[in-house]
């Protein structure tokens, strides 16, 4: 008997010496219900609008979205996990119940996004569960933590989010060497998907990108921030496109002053081929803004953000700046998840041109294109300016939970050399006046787990976008409504 005891317990030493160490694993998670209506992006009262991609899929006038996030991490000293499983989709019964049968010859990776309905229909579009973003890490010290998997990683998403900002497979390393110094050093596989029974270099649809920002901590508790070195790599194969990016961010705050800044320069080159010459990329991009802390009801910023353009995609100069991923809707000073100059202004939804999330005209100009999301931005893109001016405020002292923001762009093209005259109209140059953007969003708290946010906004067409506009048109202002329903645990 005592035997029998002893060998038990050792198999139970055994077995506790061989498991890996449990640990408490905690879940949350957070349901949107979007209802919205887009209406006149195409800036033509006179025709139907195309419909346009959101992250849900492609919607056209009134729709709801659903964005359903569940979500579990756990971690210890040294090592931590989280990961986000999500649906994202456009309310109607063939997502709700995820099935195809409705339509033949369906294509579910949106190659036959174009033409909705009928057997070209893409019913399941965004609708699939899986994980969403995930981040796995571990700290050998605190000056080398190892991380990886999927989650947000970004190299300006404080400031402008000219250059990057998305949730892209990555590999890298981050630390804090000392009290006043941070960095990040960043291995990034956007496009690593080889063709099928095809004989080519393994490199030769990939999209790799390398970036290192070290973050130094400067000033005193009066007068403090941090300013940022940036360098990133592109080595765009699929477009056979490097480029090299290197930019300077800082973020400060002055008393109740808060300014924030970043400038970013393109210098790369197209690889000659046997068919196509070299060609040169030479492009620059900046941002600039100031918010005031006057009060919690009230806190107006300004801010000029720029992209510069091409004007002649004709020679071997390209010159319209594109990022990896133009992230402006969501940066703290100018961006608002919802308003109209971070939707799909593209797709042949509309003139303007500008992808979901980015707020420059990436896409117009075509030909050229060495990044941005999709990797579908041209460098014989206009370029923007945009000066912005803006609030936002907690309205406590007068409504509970109530809180606001509100902003106004003018925007113009940086130049309109590779943009066309719509059909009818006069020879000439188009107009670089691109039009007025107004947002306007509202947000209430009813409990710690349940909020409501609506935004109105809108864009009016400058003389910029009208010139493109053919005779026939009637011009109107772009504009959408959106209501965010909001369950967080």
């Amino acid at each position: 008997m005592r035997k029998g005891l002893v060998v038990l317990l050792a198999a139970v030493l055994v077995a506790a010496f061989a498991l890996p160490a449990m640990a408490d694993v905690s879940f949350f998670g957070t349901a949107r219900v979007v209802p919205t209506y887009f209406t006149n992006f195409d800036f033509d009262k006179n025709k139907a609008d195309v419909p346009t991609l959101v992250e849900g899929g492609f919607v056209s006038g009134e729709h709801i979205r659903g964005e359903l996030r569940l979500g579990w991490k756990a971690g210890g000293d040294k090592w931590k996990i989280m990961m986000i499983a999500e649906s994202d989709l456009i309310f109607n019964k063939n997502n709700a119940d995820r099935s195809f049968y409705s339509a033949p010859a369906i294509n579910p990776s949106g190659t036959n996004a174009a033409q909705l309905g009928g057997v070209n229909s893409i019913p399941n579009a965004g609708a699939e569960f899986g994980i969403e973003r995930a981040e796995f890490s571990y700290a050998f010290a605190p000056a080398l933590e190892l991380f990886t998997g999927w989650p947000i990683s970004a190299v300006d998403i404080g400031t402008g989010g000219l250059l990057y900002g998305d949730d892209h497979p990555i590999l890298g390393f981050r630390g804090k060497v000392t009290d006043n110094i941070k960095y990040q050093l960043v291995y990034v596989s956007i496009q690593n998907t080889p063709a099928v029974t095809v004989s080519e270099p393994s490199v030769a649809r990939d999209w790799r990108v390398y970036f290192l920002k070290p973050e130094f901590t400067v000033g005193a508790a009066g007068a403090k921030g941090t300013v940022s070195p940036i360098l990133l790599f592109s080595d765009n194969r699929d477009k056979n496109a490097k480029i090299t990016y290197y930019g300077l961010e800082g973020i400060g705050q002055v008393g109740m002053i808060k300014p924030s800044f970043e400038v970013i320069v393109a210098d790369g080159e197209f690889r000659a081929t046997s068919t196509a010459p070299k060609k040169d990329i030479k492009s620059m991009a900046a941002f600039a803004g100031v918010e005031v802390a006057v009060n919690k009801a009230f806190n107006p910023y300004v801010a000029y953000r720029y992209t510069k353009g091409d004007d002649k995609s004709s020679d071997n100069e390209v010159k319209g700046f594109v990022g990896v991923t133009d992230i402006g809707r969501f940066t703290p000073l100018m961006g608002m998840d919802g308003n109209i100059l971070g939707e799909n202004l593209a797709s042949g939804a509309s003139l303007f041109n500008s992808p979901l999330y980015s707020y420059a005209p990436e896409r117009a100009g075509g030909g050229d294109a060495y990044g941005g999301i999709s990797n579908g931005g041209s460098g014989n893109n206009p370029g923007s300016q945009i000066i912005a001016i803006g609030a936002k405020g907690n309205l406590d002292d007068f409504v509970k939970n109530l809180s606001y923001k509100t902003q106004l762009f003018l925007i113009r093209y940086d130049k309109t050399g590779n943009l066309s005259k719509g059909a009818g109209q006069p020879a000439g140059t188009v107009s670089k006046t691109a039009g007025t953007t107004f947002d306007l969003q509202l947000m209430y708290a009813f409990s710690p787990n349940f909020s409501v946010n609506g935004i109105y906004s809108m864009f009016a067409p400058g003389t910029g976008i009208k010139d493109q506009l053919a005779t026939t048109a009637a011009s109107t202002t772009a504009s959408l409504y959106t209501m965010n329903l909001v369950w967080t645990y």
